[in-house]
């Protein structure tokens, strides 16, 4: 992993974080989800979780859709809401934890495809945390592929 890389910088970001946010996913599956995609996405959850810091909460609803709508009304493989915050690097409000909608359907996606769109989301949280996210902001193509390789290589 490079040094400019936004996963590898957020593990050294220096954050003041109140006791009521918590560094941890908090994830929410649509009932429609078949369980094995299910338990995959919940590994690769604990994956990331083992492997790297997520110093504040980052909510993950997980939708039964096969693509999602953008505010431009594009079709998008998912959507990363984050709030501007008044003293960066303080986090000290619920309304500052940010929000990844991810939609999965495995008839016309590969597992492998919807954790790209999850690492995507993961790395604009990461730029988020670093204070680089901005509208239009797009993750290196490079991290998130390399992000995909060490997970599915951990699995052998």
């Amino acid at each position: 992993m490079t040094e400019n890389s936004v996963w590898k910088k957020a593990q050294t970001v220096k954050l003041k974080v109140s006791e009521n946010i918590l560094p941890e996913f908090n994830i929410c599956f649509d009932k429609r989800i078949p369980t094995d995609v299910e338990q995959e996405l919940r590994s690769f959850v604990t994956w990331v979780e083992n492997n790297y810091r997520i110093p504040i909460t980052l909510w993950v609803d997980f939708e039964y859709n096969h693509y999602l709508i953008s505010r431009s009304g594009k079709r998008v493989g998912y959507l990363f809401y984050w709030a501007d915050f008044s003293s960066y690097p303080t986090f000290s409000s619920c309304g500052d934890i940010p929000e990844i909608r991810l939609p999965v359907r495995t008839e016309h996606s590969t597992i492998e495809e919807i954790l790209t769109s999850f690492i995507e989301a993961i790395t604009d949280y990461y730029a988020w945390l670093c204070n680089e996210i901005y509208e239009g902001y797009t993750p290196n193509e490079d991290e998130v592929e390399e992000i995909l390789q060490a997970y599915l290589c951990s699995r052998q």
